[in-house]
């Protein structure tokens, strides 16, 4: 609680500073103060498999909180120059790890180099999804939360950089061009414990088509892992230590589960259609890595139906790791330490495997312009050793389901 509380009270603080921007008149209309939030209620998980929404919240474990879908920013938009323009985005909500780094969610300046040309520059939102300039803006999309299958394994929020952006009007709408570079990184928690994770070089590019109804996107992005901390550097320095006429498999064990210098490259294709009553959108993509915790395929799709100010829906969604099980092979010696390091190491090899699918069904009613109420029930097939998205207290030895039930007051300001 202490988590979330500390960072709201920071920018309950700035509400003084946002009413003399007001009486100044906003210094004629050249800053524009803006926000969004969402109040949340979640059931979800069982006592010994904890259920997470994004990686870097905390899971939970059969029990009700205000905390895993509550959300509050502030925007400030400032038009500095006829072409040069600022933005910072800071935004409070429950985090693995929370100081100034994670509250500026966004920060960067944009120029109008032409009238189809931006070029930014500074902290920005990742760009590798139909939700990522909104994906805390809970009233901008249908659902309670972004999908969990397609969004959770990739929970970064931003990145350091730079973009170029193209814009190009066609008879039936128009064409956007991107491309970006910089560095990422996140804090998060997985069954083996709390992993800062920082990536670079981060490089992507994007097309998009968009008309009246129809938006289609692909996307390409690489990076590397830079540097990983975690409690596996114990484990990790013991394989290490262990010699080859002892454990042949200690060192290679090792290297699988380091991930330091391994390149990850993300393929995604997702199309968006409304027509003001129905409402359909998918995405499918394909991570490619030879470090086994990000080598997997994942996709949804959802579909809605709104009559008057109620929109009904329903999302099928599934993740997959495309490796297979790590066979851990017994030492050449026997010792109980060595067969209990084997267990460990055999488990924790495991533990960041995927494999499960959701059903959900939930109903958004627009009570006013600028509110939302929402609610959503999801049911989640995880299959044996495919509990990766989740925090386990114990292996997955077998299949088990899990009940989701989210409530959701959205608004924006």
């Amino acid at each position: 609680m202490r988590i979330f509380i500390r960072p709201l009270l920071l920018l309950l603080l700035i509400f003084p500073c946002i009413q003399v921007v007001s009486a100044f008149d906003l210094i004629s209309e050249r800053v524009r103060v803006s926000g969004f939030g969402t109040f949340g209620v979640t059931s979800a998980g069982k006592k010994q498999f904890g259920y997470h929404k994004e990686l870097n919240h905390d899971a939970l474990f059969g029990e009700v909180s205000v905390f895993a879908d509550s959300v509050f920013g502030l925007q400030l938009d400032a038009n500095l120059l006829p072409n040069l323009s600022a933005t910072i985005q800071a935004i409070a909500e429950e985090r693995v790890q929370y100081d100034f780094n994670n509250i500026v969610d966004w920060a960067y300046l944009s120029y109008q180099v032409t009238p189809n040309t931006v070029v930014r520059a500074g902290r920005m939102g990742i760009d590798l999804f139909m939700l990522s300039e909104y994906r805390n803006v809970g009233f901008a999309y249908l659902w309670t939360h972004p999908v969990v299958e397609f969004y959770t394994p990739i929970s970064l929020s931003h990145y350091d950089g730079f973009d170029l952006k193209y814009t190009h009007k066609i008879t039936p709408g128009y064409l956007e061009f991107k491309v970006y570079g910089g560095q990422t990184g996140s804090d998060i928690k997985v069954s083996r414990g709390d992993l800062n994770l920082r990536m670079r070089p981060f490089l992507g590019a994007n097309a998009t088509f968009e008309s009246d109804d129809w938006k289609v996107r692909l996307v390409y992005a690489t990076t590397e892992v830079s540097s990983i901390r975690s409690r596996l550097d114990q484990l990790l320095g013991t394989l290490n230590s262990i010699p080859q006429s002892i454990w042949p498999q200690a060192t290679t064990l090792s290297d699988i589960l380091d991930g330091v210098n391994e390149r990850a490259s993300f393929y995604s294709a997702g199309f968006a259609y409304d027509n003001n009553k129905w409402l359909i959108q998918s995405e499918f993509a394909l991570m490619a890595s030879d470090w086994p915790s990000v080598n997997m395929t994942n996709g949804y799709l959802s579909i809605g139906r709104r009559i008057g100010p109620v929109a009904f829906y329903t999302i099928g969604a599934y993740a997959k790791s495309r490796d297979s099980l790590t066979k851990v092979t017994s030492p050449l010696i026997s010792s109980p330490a060595l067969n209990q390091l084997q267990t460990i190491t055999q488990n924790v090899l495991n533990a960041p495997r995927i494999n499960q699918n959701s059903i959900s069904l939930g109903l958004r009613w627009d009570l006013h312009s600028q509110i939302a109420l929402k609610a959503q029930w999801d049911h989640t097939w995880v299959r044996k050793h495919g509990g990766g998205l989740l925090i386990l207290k114990e292996p997955l030895e077998k299949d088990i389901t899990l009940n989701t039930f989210s409530l959701n007051l959205n608004f924006v300001f």
